[in-house]
């Protein structure tokens, strides 16, 4: 990587303010505790109105804060309570103020910190932008131990389920947010950009050709909350928030909190254990530290149906040229009879050679958080996470008849190859900011984080090594992905509000630097070569599986990001809220861009707000989807053969095969969005939030369809494009273009209300989201090759489903929550929405699966003073996904192949899958705090 000296500027400007404006501070401290209970409550924010200052209540419920002397707004929220202010004036001694909350309305006691710049305290439904808060007690209540399936559980408009059989992505969960892809959401950590992932996917699975962010690089238990944005920030966070953004908060609360998670699916794999241990203490007067370690250990699961293609001898063969029909099924019947004896004679298990299901991951992570107060007016804040995961997962069973796949020394029965993944995961943050004076508030910070991603391949072969027959190596490094990132912010921001007689008048202006780093590394010569190209027939060279990304590969690649933003927030009057930004982003490879919004919220009476947002966005082509480049093996349709390996190439946008075949260099999407939507309160103990929405996404980047070899159509004309760039042994090419354009559509609803029932508390939520994204007008053609069929290749119709249908077009969550005395009793049920998958090209073989209602259960009692216990189902009736109904497979006497099962081997669809096909699970919690 290039010599980073943003990151030594940074530096140098925190040393010459670190020690600046000195002054005399007191203490403010006290105790916050359950109104009813009297019980104190760990994890409280105080927030200090119109400052940015706060903290959080340990788990004894005390707090503290230095201050200087004044008159403050001092501001209580948590989850579940009502949000409490109090004034207090600091004097020349330290000050005490206990505060009890009483519980209320979920979504009105929620302060935001995500989508504004203002240090005016607002709760969810005083913002201009619709926001969902998700407290560290909602995700321990989901009977998860990752983030994706938390917030999954919690969030309507976020999606996001486990794949299967598809490479790297089976270690790697995509998350997307209304639908839209994983690369259109921002993440933050601390409110901060967080770094993408190393991998990117090229595999069938939602977000084909994306890169996202890994949220579970981050321990569960560092999480304080999580707020998710559910509305386009690119004008205000730059690149990738079309869709919205997520902010994950990290605790720094002071005392100890440990979990422990075991679980099990019912079909008794799957096994699952967790361990969280997190420990805050103050700093002497000044700071405070958090830190945290997270270990998961997940086991894998395999829901594969019997397989009923061929093993030893493949009596599925075509029809011979001068064949007869008779003659043909005759062989057909009696080349099964020999298959099937060798089956019985060699005890081959039909039942048990696939692993379809979630992969076996081994994960340890680590968190550190704090911050320090230099000066009265200056604090040093930093945070860092370090994150360790192995993965196993496999690939195709290849069997033995697949002679050109196989070396029988090696696997006389066919083997079942495996993807090892290591994955490493690191970043850290340091800023200092603090009051320059006269209201002037200033921010300056540097983010590094970087992702790695190593394959290894095992229980495999590289088939062209047959003449070293049992000798042949079964075991390879295949390579490693990398993606590096540097960002250094400057932020200034002060409100004017009382100087022109408003209640609030804030503006915030600041500059951003960003270096990305892409890196590709080969893999050993076994693991990519073909070792005999003059063999008949020509045997599959490369590690079976994932063959290793070869030198022609390789790269290591820098671009620079520069920024600009303004933001200005105002209560123009007492029921008038104003938002406006705008943000210029120049990318060194590609240009710029301009992205801005509009954003108003008007209070009709304190029951009833109107709130809406005009915007233009934009996502700049991941510096991955501009340089990735690999062979892999991929598997495709044949008649009369079912899936087959292929060898197919992605091959990078700018390469002269990309130009070859008139595929033009990427461009930025850009974005046009418009949501409108009210916050009401009917009652005291009522919240109604809906927010309609529409986004435009004109040159939507795609993976394409694979441009196949072939003696009709295009595919003459693939095989000299290809053959002519020395590409002999790729069957099909891909590339990542500006191919469409799309509209999403959508609402979102969230009601919350509770009430006194007996001597305890109910607490009812209703959260739903309905979208529908359709592709608008034709794929952009390629000017080499014939426009009439180059389209359909470019974009084809099961392409066309993963952006349309493959998600749920609708989401409901219904919630209960009860708690009495010693108990807490929760109940959840989702309906999840259809999805469908089209065929690339045959209508019969379209699947569309019916919506499901998912429910879940758990029961907590605190046991102790400083431990509960938590016994808990998810998927309490164990439901399943519909099967997929095409699964005509062909026999000996009937040829037909009407099948999506791949000879029985998948009962469900890995291509779309609403809530995954696991089965029913069982959990025990346990939590202590002390």
């Amino acid at each position: 990587m290039k010599k980073n000296y943003s990151f030594t500027l940074f530096w140098v400007c925190l040393l010459l303010v670190a020690f600046t404006v000195p002054g005399f501070s007191q203490v403010l401290r006290g105790r916050v505790t359950d109104a009813q209970s009297g019980e104190a409550l760990p994890g409280v924010s105080v927030a200090i109105a119109a400052s940015g200052q706060g903290t959080g209540t340990d788990n004894a419920g005390n707090y503290s804060l230095r201050l200087s002397p004044g008159s403050y707004r001092i501001q209580y929220s948590f989850i579940g309570y009502t949000t409490l202010t109090r004034e207090v004036t600091i004097g020349s001694s330290d000050v005490t103020l206990n505060v009890a909350l009483s519980p209320s309305v979920q979504s009105l006691t929620d302060v935001v910190v995500v989508g504004s710049r203002s240090t005016q305290v607002r709760s969810s439904v005083e913002t201009v932008a619709p926001v969902d808060i998700i407290s560290s007690r909602e995700l321990q209540a989901t009977g998860q131990v990752e983030p994706t399936q938390m917030i999954n559980l919690v969030a309507p408009s976020f999606n996001s389920s486990r794949q299967t059989v598809a490479d790297g992505t089976d270690h790697i969960d995509p998350a997307t947010l209304r639908g839209l892809g994983p690369d259109q959401v921002l993440v933050l950590l601390n409110g901060k950009r967080r770094h993408n992932q190393a991998l990117i996917n090229v595999n069938g699975t939602i977000g084909r050709g994306s890169v996202g962010t890994d949220l579970n690089t981050i321990p569960t238990a560092a999480i304080e909350r999580i707020e998710v944005l559910r509305e386009g920030a690119a004008s205000q966070y730059g690149s990738d928030a079309i869709a919205g953004v997520i902010n994950v908060v990290l605790r720094k609360d002071t005392g100890t909190t440990g979990t422990l998670h075991l679980g099990q699916f019912y079909q008794g794999d799957g096994s699952t254990g967790q361990l969280g241990l997190y420990h805050g203490m103050k700093l002497g007067s000044r700071g405070v530290l958090g830190a945290a370690i997270d270990v998961r250990l997940r086991g894998a699961t395999n829901r594969a149906g019997d397989y009923t293609g061929p093993v030893y001898v493949n009596w599925n063969a075509g029809r011979g040229a001068n064949e007869t029909e008779a003659d043909w099924l005759a062989r057909r019947q009696n080349l099964f009879n020999q298959d099937r004896a060798l089956i019985a004679e060699r005890g081959f298990d039909l039942s048990d050679n696939m692993q379809i299901g979630q992969s076996q991951v081994a994960n340890l992570g680590g968190m550190l958080n704090g911050n320090y107060r230099i000066s009265p007016r200056t604090e040093f804040y930093f945070s860092g996470i370090a994150n360790y995961r192995r993965g196993q997962a496999a690939g195709f069973y290849r069997y033995p008849f697949q002679t050109t796949q196989n070396i029988s020394e090696i696997y006389p029965n066919g083997f079942l190859p495996q993807i090892h993944s290591t994955i490493l995961d690191r970043s850290i943050l340091a800023g200092i900011g603090g009051d320059l004076g006269d209201g002037w508030r200033w921010d300056l910070s540097n983010v590094y984080g970087g992702n790695a991603f190593r394959f290894d391949v095992k229980n495999s072969l590289n088939a062209s090594q047959f003449a070293l027959g049992a000798a042949a190596p079964t075991e390879f490094y295949a390579g490693t992905i990398r993606f590096n990132q540097n960002t250094s912010d400057l932020g200034i921001s002060k409100d004017f509000g009382s100087a022109i007689g408003l209640k609030s008048f804030n503006v915030a202006a600041g500059l951003s630097y960003r270096l990305d780093n892409y890196q590709i590394e080969p893999g050993e010569e076994a693991s990519y070569r073909n070792f005999d190209l003059a063999a008949i027939p020509l045997r599959a060279g490369g590690a079976q599986v994932f063959p290793g990304f070869q030198p022609d590969n390789e790269v290591n690649t820098n671009r620079t990001v520069v920024a600009g933003y303004a933001d200005i927030e105002t209560d123009l009057t007492e029921r008038l809220l104003l938002n406006t930004a705008g943000r210029y982003e120049y990318y060194s490879d590609f240009g710029g861009n301009l992205a801005g919004k509009l954003s108003g919220r008007y209070k009709f009476a304190d029951f009833f707000s109107l709130r809406g947002t005009v915007a233009n966005g934009f996502r700049a082509p991941s510096i991955h989807q501009r340089f990735f480049s690999a062979i892999s093996t991929v598997f495709v349709t044949v008649p009369g053969q079912g899936l087959q390996p292929r060898q197919q190439g992605t091959f990078p946008n700018g390469s002269a095969v990309a130009q070859a075949f008139g595929v033009p260099s990427l461009e930025a999407e850009r974005s046009l969005s418009y949501s409108l939507g009210i916050t009401s309160q009917p009652l005291s103990n009522l919240s109604v939030t809906v927010d309609a929405y529409q986004i435009d996404i004109n040159d939507r980047i795609i993976l394409t369809s694979a441009f196949q070899r072939g003696t009709a159509g295009i595919g003459p004309r693939v095989g000299e494009l290809l053959d002519a760039a020395g590409q002999t042994e790729v069957q099909s090419a891909t590339f990542f273009t500006n191919a469409v354009s799309t509209r999403t559509q959508g609402i979102d609803i969230v009601l919350a209300s509770d009430y006194q029932v007996g001597s305890g508390t109910l607490t009812l939520a209703l959260a739903g989201n309905i979208n529908r994204t359709e592709v608008r007008g034709d794929p952009k053609v390629s000017e080499t090759l014939p426009s009439d069929v180059f389209g359909n290749e470019l974009f084809n119709r099961l392409e066309r489903s993963r952006l349309e249908l493959a998600q749920p077009r609708n989401k409901f969550t219904l919630s209960g929550n009860y708690q009495i005395g010693k108990w807490r009793a929760y109940v959840r049920a989702t309906r999840f929405g259809e999805v469908t998958v089209l065929d690339i090209s045959n209508p019969v073989l379209d699947e569309t699966f019916s919506p499901k209602v998912v429910t879940d259960l758990s029961v907590s009692y605190q046991l102790l003073r400083n431990l509960g216990v938590t016994i808990g189902a998810n998927n309490l009736f164990d439901v399943y996904p519909d099967p997929l109904r095409q699964r005509q497979f062909p026999t000996p006497d009937d040829p037909t192949t009407l099948d999506n099962s791949s000879f029985g081997r998948f009962v469900y669809s890995r291509a779309a899958t609403q809530f995954g096909f696991n089965g029913g699970y069982y959990f025990l919690n346990l939590t202590a705090r002390f």
